[in-house]
């Protein structure tokens, strides 16, 4: 039986292998904790904080008034205090992606787009894109630790509690207007996932297409994809969005020289790797009212043999389907209140399928026995906010959400011979209520203080502020200085698996977090920003940290993370001419391990990022260059992955040929060899990236 437990174990690492979780049965909410009266006397104090300006003092604009293109030349974001204020003022360090940067750079997944970012950096293991951040982000851990939301709906399920990031994602990105990229935590918003940041995806809207879309694309290996979107805005006001994207990878073989054996193949894994997807996004916006439908769908067959399944067997693969629904409504109230509520419905199905050449119990066989495991979930939230404005740029918000997961349900079984390895249900509920207070102490100088207190029928409770000074003692020069904590709730799958035994209690995984910024105008549209930042961050207790003497040492569990770090940026953003940004990124992380093989994380320390676009001198309308460097970084098995250079090239006319837009890229120019750590339940310690690879694309409009 041990045998097969760690046979299970290896398969289960497919989704979090370095987290062994255990169960509590003790699902009782515990309400008015302790936590959750401080949490209401510092909520009474937020709200009860005088404004403390010159009466003469300016009144903050209302951004509901401009159009997105204001906002964009105005820098303005939503996400950093769920209200729309100057990047400036954010307490955070801010990017915005416009829709010109996506068709400059050819992007087709958030996986690119975060991966140019500074701080930012991705894992493929053929399987799955997993973006880390600032030096925390596993190989493997599904993205878990950053929270993704679609026009306001989050979009981390509930199993695993992760997103796809590559075709798997929900949005096609050619209906996506801007992404905003949010770095550090914000729980004290948002609750669980919010820890290394938020991305928030704004998709487009009908009234800035009146009319249709038809978009074919061809690339490497077999690739082609098909977009049609129609958008209009009617003359009672409604205004629609209804888009539909599919594609489909040939894949390539794969060299893998762990298997270089005449039983292996010669190591190399035929017709493995191939993908397909398909995406629908529908969206209504009416007066006060929106309504939006997401769904995704993805199957991806696996080339890396995981988890001791058989070597070159293209049965191995897994399906994820995601859609949700949503109905928001937002108002302008009497004395000056934006109310907004939403409501939306999620559901999530993951399938996976691994070829065995031996059973449960660890007997060969000489067929393939598939090991099938699922996931299903089904969840219900709901979500009120509140933000009042008073003069002299004082803001104050109060919001509450509620989580019911109507279905958590997950099982394992191996099919010839069936043995059942687990079969779980569950249905957690959660809620949580915050208070913000933007208090603008005079003309330069704002204090933002948050709270919020998240109570969990599986853990308890978990209350997290976040306090920023910003300061502008002179125009154009700005100074941040901020502190926050933030917390991940242990996921379904880690509250439900084969070894769950005892009554013993989760804690969530938490950081805390100190971080530094100054950001310099410099003239003719030039700007930097200077970031340093200091965290210490405590993952999951299960209980499975006290005892490990059953597991190989390179699955011994990191407990503790304390990481430090500086970042660079330089950008150039004139409405016309030569545009572009170039940062630097060092970061030192290291793990308090009961490993014996102490190391450092699998996070490249250094990365330097270069990104350029300039007219095409009338044969093209923008000539995109990209250049990325990450140093080399630590692998599963305490090895090294190499450093990399890695350039890409992409063009982009719409202007040529009257409603015809022609977009071309040259991935990895230069066919530089691009190493990835392997994750967890992998027998390969290193993944090895694609060479030179081309797209084209072709939309047409009416």
């Amino acid at each position: 039986m041990t045998t097969g437990l760690r046979r299970v174990r290896r398969r289960l690492s497919l989704v979090r292998g370095h987290q062994w979780p255990k169960h509590r049965k003790d699902n009782k909410l515990r309400y008015f904790s302790l936590s959750s009266r401080w949490v209401i006397v510092c909520l009474t104090l937020l709200i009860a904080l005088p404004p403390w300006s010159p009466a003469q003092a300016e009144e903050v604009p209302d951004y509901t008034e401009f159009s997105l293109e204001d906002l964009m030349e105005m820098n303005v974001v939503y996400g950093a205090s769920k209200h729309r204020q100057k990047a400036k003022e954010a307490p955070a360090s801010v990017t915005i992606i416009s829709r010109e940067d996506i068709q400059t750079y050819g992007y087709q997944t958030m996986a690119e787009v975060l991966g140019s970012l500074r701080g930012f950096y991705v894992t493929y293991d053929r399987n799955y894109y997993y973006v880390g951040v600032r030096g925390l982000g596993e190989p493997g851990d599904l993205s878990s630790r950053i929270l993704v939301l679609v026009d306001g709906i989050r979009t981390n399920e509930g199993s695993v509690g992760g997103v796809m990031m590559g075709n798997g994602f929900p949005v096609d990105l050619d209906l996506v207007e801007r992404i905003e990229v949010i770095r550090g935590p914000a729980s004290s918003l948002y609750g669980t996932n919010a820890v290394l940041g938020i991305i928030n995806v704004v998709t487009r809207e009908g009234y800035r297409m009146n009319g249709f879309e038809v978009q074919g694309g061809l690339s490497s290996y077999g690739g082609r994809r098909v977009r049609i979107t129609g958008g209009y805005e009617t003359a009672s006001g409604v205004d629609m969005v209804v888009s539909g994207s599919l594609g489909r990878v040939d894949g390539q073989d794969h060299y893998v020289e762990e298997y270089d054996y005449p039983f292996y193949n010669n190591g190399v894994f035929e017709d493995g790797d191939k993908e397909e997807w398909n995406s629908l996004l529908t969206k209504v916006l009416f007066k006060d009212f929106s309504f939006e439908a997401l769904y995704g769908w993805r199957l991806k067959h696996n080339p890396m043999a995981p988890s001791s399944t058989i070597f070159n067997d293209n049965s191995a693969k897994t399906q994820d389907t995601s859609w949700s629904l949503g109905l928001g409504y937002k108002r302008k109230m009497p004395w000056e209140i934006d109310f907004s509520t939403q409501v939306f419905y999620q559901h999530f199905k993951w399938d996976g399928e691994w070829p065995y050449d031996f059973d449960y119990a660890g007997n060969p066989l000489d067929y393939a026995d598939p090991y099938v495991d699922d996931f299903r979930g089904e969840k219900l939230t709901g979500v009120v906010d509140m933000t009042k404005y008073l003069p002299g740029d004082h803001v104050i918000a109060v919001g509450a959400e509620y989580v019911n997961h109507t279905q958590m349900d997950m099982s394992a079984r191996d099919l010839d011979p069936y043995y059942l390895w687990y079969d779980f249900k569950q249905s957690p509920e959660n809620w949580g209520v915050y208070g913000l207070s933007v208090i603008k102490i005079m003309p330069g100088l704002l204090l933002n203080l948050g709270v919020r207190h998240d109570e969990y029928t599986t853990f308890g409770g978990s209350t997290n502020p976040r306090f920023a000074i910003v300061t502008e003692p002179r125009e154009g020069t700005v100074f941040k200085a901020l502190f926050g904590t933030a917390f991940r709730a242990p996921n379904g799958y880690e509250i439900s698996a084969e070894e769950a035994q005892g009554e013993l209690e989760y804690t969530p995984e938490e950081i805390e977090t100190y971080e530094l910024i100054l950001e310099q105008e410099l003239g003719d549209d030039l700007s930097a920003v200077v970031t340093g930042y200091i965290y210490q961050y405590r993952l999951l207790d299960d209980g499975a940290l006290d005892n490990q003497s059953d597991l190989a040492p390179e699955e011994w569990i990191n407990d503790e993370i304390e990481s430090s770090g500086i970042e660079f940026e330089l950008a150039r953003q004139p409405r016309e001419g030569i545009k572009g940004r170039f940062s630097y990124s060092y970061n030192k992380t290291e793990e308090r391990l009961f490993n014996p093989l102490a190391g450092d994380s699998r996070a490249a320390p250094h990365m330097a990022k270069l990104n350029v676009s300039t007219p095409g001198g009338g044969v093209f309308d923008r000539v995109g260059l990209e250049v990325q460097y990450n140093s080399r970084r630590m692998t599963i098995l305490r090895n090294w992955a190499d450093y990399y250079y890695l350039v890409n090239l992409s063009v982009w006319n719409h202007s040529l040929v009257p409603n015809l837009e022609v977009r071309g890229s040259i991935y990895n120019l230069l066919n530089e060899p691009v190493p990835h750590p392997g994750t967890w339940g992998e027998y390969q310690d290193l993944i090895w990236q694609d060479g030179r690879s081309f797209r084209l694309s072709l939309t047409l409009t009416h």
